[in-house]
This record gives C-alpha cells, sequence and structure tokens, in this order.
C-alpha cells in the first residue's frame, strides 16, 4: 500500500511540474504596459517620411498560375493556383500589391519574399500583400505542428512554386508601367453605390487605366468564414472572391486583383452563390463606368513589426500555453501590420483574419474620417482570428478560443491604437 501512494505521489508531481511548464494565467493586464506594447512604439519612432513624388502613378500589373500537378492533396483540389501583382510607382516611391488564390498569404512564403523582393526593387516596408480567403483543401502552408494537424502536410516544393511564381509576376507587372488615373468608390453587397449606411459590409473598389485604354481593378470585400474551416472545401452552391473576381473581369474586361477584407464568422455579410456573383459583378461594372477617374503622385508604405514576445494561446477562458510551448505548437511567425496609401485611398493588412465586427471599429478611427480606410485580412502573418475585446470571456463566443486575440484581453484595443498610428504615419 505504501509503495503504491509513493506511486501515486510521483505521477502527481510529474503531472504537476509538467502543468507548471506547459500552463500559465492569461495575462490580464493592460497592454500599454506591456513588453510588446512597447517595442511596437519604439519601431514607430524609426518610420521616417517617404520622399515628395517626382511624376503621377505609374501602374503596372500581371498574373502567373502555379500549376499543382503531381503536388495536390486531394482529388478535389484545383489544378493551380493563382498569383497576381500590381506593381507601383511615383519616381521616388516603388510599391506592389500582391494576391494569392488561398485563404490567407502564407507565411514562408512573405519570408521568402521579404529576402528577394529587394532585389527586383522593393524594399519590404512598401510590400502589401493579402490573399482571396479562398482554394482550401490542399494542405499545410505553415510548417508547424497544429497547421499540419489540421490542414495536412506541408510541402516545401509547392511554397518555393509559390514564391517563385509571386517574382515572376512582380517582374511582369514591372516591364508595363505607364501612367495610370486612378478612382475610388464603394459598393453594398449589392453593388450599389454605398453611402455611410454599415461599414462593415462595404465592397472598396480602386480602379485605374493608362492612356492606352488598359485597365486594372483592386476590391475587397467581407467574406463568410469558411464551413468547416479553413481545410474543408466549400459547398458547391458558395463561391467566394476567387468567382467574383472572374466574374469582375468578364464584365469589366479589367485586369482584377481582390484582396480578402474582414472575415464573417457571424452571418453579417451576405453570401456570395453560384446564383449572385454574376448579377453582383454586372451591377458593380456599371457602378465602375460611371467612376470619374483623375491622375494622383500620392503613394507611401509603411509596415510596423507587432512584437509578439508573450503570445497568449488560450486552452479555457483564464489558462492559456506558456510562450514556449505555445510558439512550438503553432509556430512563430512574424507579424507586421501593413499601410499603403494609394492617392487618397489607404489599405491596411493585419497579419490574421480581422473579423468583420472588428473591422467595423476600426472603420470609426478618427484617421478613417480623412479619407477611404480599407481592412484587409492575413498578409503573410499567422494570428488566427482578431476579434473585439468584448468576446474574450463571453460565454457564447462564435469564434474558437485557440485562435482568438493572441495579443491576450486587449489585443482589439492594442490594433485599434497600432492601426490609428501607423495611418496618421502617411503623410
Amino acid at each position: 500500500m505504501r509503495r503504491y501512494r509513493t506511486l501515486l505521489f510521483v505521477v502527481a508531481l510529474v503531472v504537476i511540474n509538467a502543468l507548471g511548464l506547459s500552463l500559465t494565467l492569461v495575462n490580464r493586464g493592460s497592454y500599454r504596459n506591456s513588453l510588446y506594447y512597447r517595442f511596437t512604439r519604439q519601431r514607430f519612432a524609426w518610420i521616417l517620411s517617404d520622399p515628395r513624388p517626382a511624376y503621377p502613378i505609374q501602374a503596372g500589373w500581371a498574373s502567373v498560375a502555379v500549376s499543382l500537378a503531381g503536388t495536390s492533396t486531394a482529388g478535389t483540389t484545383p489544378d493551380s493556383i493563382r498569383t497576381q501583382a500590381l506593381a507601383l510607382t511615383n519616381g521616388t516611391t516603388r510599391a506592389v500589391i500582391l494576391s494569392v488564390d488561398l485563404p490567407m498569404m502564407p507565411p514562408p512564403v512573405a519570408q521568402a519574399l521579404e529576402q528577394k523582393l529587394p532585389k527586383l526593387g522593393f524594399a519590404w516596408k512598401n510590400v502589401y500583400l493579402g490573399a482571396t480567403y479562398s482554394q482550401p483543401g490542399l494542405g499545410s502552408w505553415t510548417n508547424d505542428y497544429m497547421a499540419q494537424r489540421q490542414f495536412g502536410p506541408y510541402n516545401q516544393q509547392r511554397v518555393n512554386q509559390l514564391t517563385a511564381a509571386i517574382l515572376k509576376a512582380v517582374s511582369l507587372a514591372q516591364s508595363q508601367m505607364a501612367t495610370v488615373q486612378l478612382g475610388y468608390t464603394q459598393a453594398d453587397q449589392n453593388g450599389q453605390e454605398q453611402r455611410i449606411i454599415d461599414r462593415r459590409q462595404v465592397l472598396h473598389l480602386l480602379q485605374f487605366r493608362k492612356p492606352t485604354g488598359e485597365s486594372a481593378l483592386v476590391y475587397t470585400a467581407p467574406v463568410r468564414s469558411m464551413p468547416g474551416g479553413e481545410t474543408a472545401n466549400a459547398p458547391d452552391q458558395t463561391v467566394g472572391l476567387q468567382a467574383l473576381t472572374n466574374q469582375l473581369e468578364k464584365q469589366t474586361h479589367s485586369f482584377t486583383l481582390a484582396l480578402a477584407g474582414s472575415i464573417d464568422d457571424t452571418g453579417l455579410s451576405s453570401q456570395l452563390t453560384s446564383g449572385n456573383v454574376q448579377a453582383l459583378a454586372v451591377r458593380l461594372a456599371t457602378l465602375l463606368t460611371r467612376q470619374p477617374l483623375h491622375t494622383d503622385s500620392t503613394l507611401i508604405a509603411q509596415t510596423a513589426p507587432l512584437i509578439q514576445n508573450d503570445p497568449q494561446i488560450r486552452i479555457s477562458q483564464n489558462w492559456r500555453l506558456k510562450p514556449w510551448l505555445a510558439k512550438a505548437l503553432y509556430g512563430d511567425y512574424p507579424a507586421e501590420l501593413k499601410a499603403l496609401r494609394i492617392g487618397q485611398t489607404v489599405f491596411v493588412g493585419c497579419p490574421g483574419g480581422v473579423s468583420t465586427e472588428l473591422a467595423g471599429n476600426l472603420l470609426t478611427l478618427p484617421i478613417a474620417d480623412q479619407r477611404p480606410l480599407v481592412i484587409t485580412s492575413y498578409n503573410g502573418g499567422n494570428l488566427g482570428r482578431i476579434v473585439p475585446d468584448s468576446y474574450y470571456y463571453a460565454e457564447n463566443s462564435p469564434y474558437m478560443i485557440s485562435q482568438t486575440n493572441r495579443f491576450g484581453p486587449h489585443t482589439a484595443q492594442f490594433f485599434e491604437d497600432m492601426t490609428q498610428s501607423l495611418v496618421s504615419s502617411l503623410k
């Protein structure tokens, strides 16, 4: 009996020590007192103003497809992934917008591009990344344990192929640059010109036109979260930005680059289906024909690294994984907030899926009253969902507890603060 009690004591001691090494309480302190806030604020002090433009904005665009032959993980997966690039310059600043037909811009691809794009003339702070939040079911695009467990095996060859295709698209876009006129408009999810009704459901459209008549469109829209998560293919009647892009290209005869805006887990936004996507594209094309265009020389880009020294990935309301274990399981990928001002329109790219509700809050910031503010998701980071702080301890939250607000209980406040500061620096 004594030996049995001793064994139980030893087992209990091992379990307690293991829990002590693996778990810790959620940090409830103000984000303004955290190391990640102080480190990030210090980076803002290093931001330099861009030089004055030399001439009106020039732009070029290109699309390159990546063949998936021989690398597919399931019989229902697509044959290729489309990558798109829109390059911009005003003589002193060179910037580029990149998008891929995937649920996110994969972090390993973003890290590779950070090393290689400067060789093509693009400083990393001037590179704006996004995705169409489409084509799930292609396996994991990150090499961490949890991603591979949820999405399937990681394929480095596919990452290399995607990186090479993006670089090729950027090179092609640069070779086709010419002075453009541009014009911004916004619409509701029925394709009607949007006045200030519900900022959470707005489609943002920025078009470019060369003297030759060749044109391009960059647009963003809120998207519904994928049924069953990013691993599952959507039902046949449900389509995403990829299908809307195809229809817009047919209706406008323009190069069309889509960026996923906010991610809707609550059903606020309208669902794009095979039955309504064509009608929406027709209405948007009609709206774009009425949009006045003009030349503009304002082109400013900035990137703010978000220092996440203490990731808060929770397993319950009050307990979270210790940082070493969180990074071991979920990976340790750079997180950045990116901003790009083209004329009077400002794009802000976030390193995770910005919830539709939080996007609405960001659009009420003081800076959003000065010029159009466009929020996009999954810019090469992998922070999961970024949602209003009111959901952090909510019992009936629609969001997965381990996937939300990895900067702690004040994540939304932190992002609102950083967005206001970053956009204010675009002068």
